[in-house]
């Protein structure tokens, strides 16, 4: 480890191995841990296993979701004549930095800093999207505008361009801050992104301009699609001259199909369905061409658009995100996306400097083996909510388990003042500079996290819209009454909520809706949870407006009753609570409320008039800003919120600050109610969580289906292992051996286990799994190549002999396959019984006594009764 930084391992008092025949009981065990991660200090559940660092029932995700909004929500404003139009200046580039206090900053500039564009909009669009469903926070209706209108006009190309009136979605050449110049590095795959996330400001917004653009781009992309199978549908650029590297666009086609998918789902096929052939060609290359290569590293790579690309990186999982959306054309999408999404742990541990592994029981990985050194963080947010999905649809606990870790532990980067730390060891890496890692991407993605956990991530006594098919275009929270509206409500909508109470009623369409005990038809499922909450999943075909009633325990303070200092005036608003509401644009003016609870919401309107107010909470200033500018009035929206508050006596007030936006029309503030609860849950966030089932896998296996051995058992490819083959390095070519070695192998009746392998001086592997003790089986076989450099100087094949520790116990000692097989090609196994999990994980080690290395075939492990 790094400087003071040392890995320290937990020790246990242990007694001696016993040896018995091949098998041997194994002590408690021991794994590795750091003592802080990112910006926190470690907290572990009562496994060892990684633990939220906050404390509130809100849990880590929604901690951090409130950390990142509230630092977009202060991020200064560029305004004429430096901008062409007003916007946040993260609506312009990713160039920032941030102080200790929370003070954001930001740097001189260049286009350069612009070029993340595409990647920037589908964070703000997609995310904040999410995040008003959620938590009913119009500052998605600032935003998301903001940011299309930007790229409709100021980042297309010309119209007589060979891609005519198409998105710039990576600008790095134009004027900074102003329109962008179409000789730039423009990749098609996120053009396809700009594309997918104007179609949800659509749906959003209902502002038909971004539909008819979109509908645009999507015949460009029709018209120039090949249907050549042999190559891809499309290539990687507009222009492939602007860069020195390859043109190849590989698994992130998955991005234009999901594009051309949403055109379709609108009514949009193109001139003569030519949309829905361009993209029933690119399901087909993904299908027939990409997949059976799924082992090859650039099959998942060449999406980044600042470097060449060419290895597996996080845009894997959009290309699994693809893939999970449409099941019906990928009928083996199971097997193939659990190989796929957990190569990546494999092909990026590879840099020695990175320190890609597990750490309390989450694996933490560069986004790839030749970036970004430890900013391990970003890489966890971006894989997490892909496996969770994986994990939820699949019915897959290990991958559930996997993804759980990593998520919480991504949520350790950022610290109360919004200084994010990606670097595993407490630094910035990549977040010091790039704004759109810092905040927008992780609130995009944790939202996408919290749609496949309701259950388990989510916050205790609560009400949030967790996932829904559609598009929230309204949501209202008031205390008893939630009502949202969809953009629409095709068939089989479904909507999943988690309630702090149970409804006595759910309406869609004024129509009443019975409680269910399958969603086979229009009506709700409800499901009690801890602590008096509920999980609702409701169906509601064709009926987009929906309203639940119940008891809920939170309380409603209506603005009459707040104490008031300055001047605020009563006005009437038919759609406010009790159809009324204060409205102040006076400095200094002041509404407070004291209350006891663990948190508190601010209820009011936005309009184009609106202003800010700052807040304070137990007299302390907040790091954000209330804004009630929007470019459509609302009613009932939450201004603020705080969550996870220690459950006692606080003060909340809110100042005007005589101020708007620049986009404002005005400076008004309006006060409509306060929320808050004080009811607690316990905060159990998924301890003692993961598979219990056995884990079977082949090494070095390449194909994309399992093996079944002679007893019906089925062996995956072995992805979640470690080796430090170098920065850059090919994993696959450089230790695993994917070619069969030998037909025959004797003493199995499972051949097809000891074939192939993997190898190297040292490498380990480290298995997810439940409390509880397990017995393991190393299988191994000496399986020499003919090839000169695999036998030693008097031409005999090179015998392996090996070490092998289990959480950091000497297990195995200078073992010579070859004689302790009896021979070459025959099959060798040990088992080692009672092991029982560090952290949540039973790491296994092996290390080779001499030059030739270790090596390994097969591993089981098997719970033990």
């Amino acid at each position: 480890m790094q400087n003071s930084y040392i890995s320290s391992r937990t020790i246990s008092i242990v007694s001696s191995i016993l040896l018995i025949g091949s098998s041997w009981v194994l002590p408690a065990p021991a794994a590795e841990t750091l003592k802080s991660y990112y910006a926190h200090d470690v907290k572990q559940d009562s496994h060892g296993v990684i633990a939220p660092w906050n404390d509130g029932c809100n849990g880590p995700l929604d901690e951090r979701l409130r950390i990142a909004v509230e630092v977009m929500k202060r991020y200064p404003w560029v305004d004429r004549p430096k901008a062409v139009v007003a916007a946040p200046d993260f609506v312009y580039n990713s160039h920032w930095s941030i102080k200790s206090d929370g003070t954001i900053l930001i740097p001189p500039t260049n286009d350069w800093m612009c070029g993340d564009l595409s990647q920037r909009a589908w964070s703000i669009v997609k995310g904040m999207t999410d995040y008003y469903a959620y938590s009913g926070d119009p500052v998605a209706f600032t935003y998301i505008p903001i940011t299309a209108d930007y790229i409709l006009e100021f980042a297309q190309t010309p119209k007589d361009a060979p891609w005519p009136s198409f998105p710039i979605a990576t600008p790095t050449r134009g004027k900074a801050y102003g329109k962008c110049d179409p000789n730039a590095r423009n990749q098609l795959d996120l053009c396809a992104i700009v594309g997918t996330e104007f179609l949800r400001a659509y749906r959003l917004t209902g502002d038909k301009r971004y539909l008819d653009a979109a509908r645009h781009w999507g015949d460009v992309f029709a018209e120039k699609c090949r249907f050549d199978p042999s190559i891809p549908p499309w290539s990687r650029y507009v222009d492939p001259s602007v860069v020195g590297w390859s043109d190849e666009l590989t698994g992130s086609i998955t991005l234009i199909l999901a594009f051309l998918d949403d055109l379709i789902s609108l009514g949009h096929t193109g001139k003569d369905d030519a949309i829905v052939r361009a993209r029933d060609t690119g399901r087909k290359y993904i299908s027939e061409v990409l997949l059976p290569k799924w082992l090859k590293n650039d099959t998942w790579g060449r999406n980044y658009w600042d470097w060449d690309n060419p290895v597996i990186c996080g845009i894997v999982s959009m290309c699994g995100d693809y893939i999970m959306a449409n099941p019906q054309a990928f009928p083996t999408w199971k097997t193939d996306l659990r190989n796929v999404l957990t190569l990546i742990i494999n092909r990026n541990g590879t840099d020695p400097n990175s320190h890609g592994d597990m750490y309390h029981g989450a694996w933490a990985f560069p986004e790839s083996c030749t970036c970004c050194g430890t900013s391990l963080s970003y890489n966890q947010y971006t894989a997490a909510p892909t496996l969770l999905r994986y994990a939820h649809l699949a019915h897959d606990p290990r991958i559930f388990e996997i993804g759980r870790r990593m998520i919480i532990m991504a949520c350790y980067d950022a610290d109360e003042k919004g200084v994010v730390k990606d670097g595993l060891f407490g630094k910035t890496v990549a977040t010091g500079e790039w704004s759109n890692l810092a905040h927008p991407w992780p609130l995009c993605q944790i939202m996408e996290a919290i749609k496949w956990t309701p259950q388990t991530l989510s916050p205790r006594s609560e009400n949030h819209i967790i996932r829904t098919t559609s598009v929230v275009q309204s949501v209202v929270y008031a205390k008893g009454r939630i009502e949202y509206k969809l953009f629409d409500a095709p068939n089989e909508t479904i909507t999943v909520l988690r309630l702090s109470f149970k409804p006595d009623s759910i309406s869609a369409d004024e129509q009443d809706l019975t409680c269910l005990s399958e969603l086979d038809k229009v009506g709700y499922l409800k499901k009690p949870l801890d602590a008096g909450d509920y999980l609702v999943t409701i169906r509601h075909d064709g009926k987009p407006h929906v309203v639940i009633t119940g008891p809920d325990p939170q309380t409603q303070v209506d603005d009459r009753d707040l104490e008031k200092s300055g001047n605020w005036q009563q006005m009437g608003r038919d759609d406010a609570w009790n159809k009324s509401l204060s409205i102040s644009s006076l400095v200094g003016a002041a509404q407070s409320i004291n209350f006891t609870g663990n948190q508190v919401r601010v209820i009011g309107s936005v309009d184009t008039q609106g202003g800010r107010a700052e807040v304070y909470l137990d007299g302390e200033k907040q790091l954000t800003l209330i804004d009630c500018w929007s470019p459509l009035a609302r009613d009932q929206q939450v201004l603020y919120s705080h969550s996870g508050l220690p459950n006692k006596k606080h003060e909340l007030k809110i100042v005007v600050c005589g101020t708007g936006n620049p986009r404002s029309e005005g400076t008004n503030v309006y006060i409509d109610a306060i929320q808050y609860s004080d009811r607690t849950a316990e905060c159990d966030f998924g301890a003692g969580g993961g598979p219990r089932e056995p884990q079977r896998m082949i090494f070095g296996y390449p194909k994309n289906r399992d093996y079944i051995d002679s007893k019906g058992q089925a062996w995956r490819p072995a992805t979640e292992w470690v080796i430090r083959s170098g920065y850059g390095r090919d994993t696959v070519k450089r230790a695993w051996w994917t070619d069969r070695r030998s037909i025959h192998i004797g003493s199995t009746k499972d051949e097809e286990l000891y074939r192939y392998g993997a190898h190297g001086r040292e490498f380990w592997i480290n298995l997810t799994v439940a409390p509880g003790k397990y017995r393991v089986t190393l299988h191994f076989a000496s399986t020499p190549s003919h090839t000169f450099l695999e036998r030693n100087s008097k031409g005999r094949p090179i015998d392996r002999t090996v070490d092998v520790e289990i959480n950091d116990k000497p297990i195995i000692n200078k073992m010579n396959i070859t004689k302790e097989a009896g021979g070459t090609f025959r099959a060798l196994k040990k088992t080692i019984e009672n092991v029982a999990p560090a952290n949540g994980a039973i790491e296994i080690r092996l290390k080779g006594c001499d030059d030739q290395g270790a090596a390994l075939q097969a591993l089981e492990v098997v719970p033990m009764k």
